[in-house]
């Protein structure tokens, strides 16, 4: 009974702990799917307020983009990397991309603006910002137990949190004021992949309903089932693979504050790296 209760109250405590933390990751998670309800519900109003226009402005923008060639994409991922540097949901941006560029175009400058981003953010706030951002983490408390869990398990949980919900550019902030080793930060980066690929996928599925909904597209019904069964399929897999980690980040939220914080200081320790 007594290992019992000890267990029951160890249970207790970090559920006290995580649980701002598991509230903010889950309005994170609230905002994002705000955003693709939104732009769902944009495309649906366009399509049944413009009708046949849409064809005539989907051609327009298509066409402009053409012309632009290479350079429309170049100052595309200017564009990002200014744009998420000052927290700008990069869900819109993914969105846009694959509705502008397609699929291969837009993932490609996708990544490259999301890499070039973390690049930059993560020397602002390692070499420059440090200080501002420890004192605006002073007065979040959350995203301070979530720095502080890091530094105790440093590339784990890097990872796991670009699985989450939370703004890139907020963790690429926070990890960079912590001090993390630059080769781990980059590495972590690469989980950010799935949920951009994912985004830009739903900005050419729009451009491809709108198509389909004026009977400018030529395909098949099976090919229609797959572009938007396969939608369907990769937001379930990684909304699921997004709470998994949320439910992690939270679990070694709590334990890092009953252990009482980091056992060492990144900080410092890191300076010169």
């Amino acid at each position: 009974m007594e290992v019992l209760g000890k267990a029951a109250m160890r249970k207790s405590e970090n559920t006290e702990t995580g649980d701002p933390v598991r509230r903010f990751l889950a309005r994170a998670g609230s905002r994002t799917a705000i955003i693709y309800l939104v732009v769902g519900l944009l495309v649906v109003v366009a399509i049944i307020a413009g009708g046949r226009e849409i064809e005539h402005h989907i051609n327009a923008i298509e066409s402009f983009i053409a012309k632009l060639g290479p350079l429309g994409v170049l100052a595309f991922v200017g564009l990002f990397v200014l744009a998420t540097s000052f927290l700008l949901p990069d869900t819109v941006l993914c969105i846009i991309a694959g509705a502008l560029f397609g699929l291969f175009w837009g993932i490609a400058a996708v990544l490259t603006g999301s890499v070039m981003a973390a690049m930059i953010q993560f020397a602002l706030s390692h070499k420059l910002m440090r200080g501002r951002i420890q004192r605006t983490l002073a007065e979040r408390p959350t995203l301070l137990a979530i720095q502080r869990a890091v530094r105790r398990n440093e590339f784990r949980l890097q990872l796991l949190l670009r699985l989450t919900p939370l703004n890139p550019a907020t963790i690429s902030y926070l990890l960079g004021a912590a001090g993390v080793r630059f080769s781990g930060f980059m590495l972590a980066c690469l989980a950010l992949i799935p949920n951009l690929v994912i985004e830009v996928y739903f900005g050419y599925v729009g451009r491809h309903a709108a198509r389909l909904a004026v009977g400018n597209a030529r395909t098949d019904h099976l090919h229609n089932l797959v572009i938007f069964g396969g939608l369907a399929v990769c937001v379930a897999v990684v909304v699921l693979v997004s709470r998994m980690a949320h439910n992690t980040v939270v679990r070694a939220v709590a334990e890092t504050e009953k252990a009482g914080g980091s056992p060492r200081d990144f900080g410092t320790e890191n300076k010169n790296k």
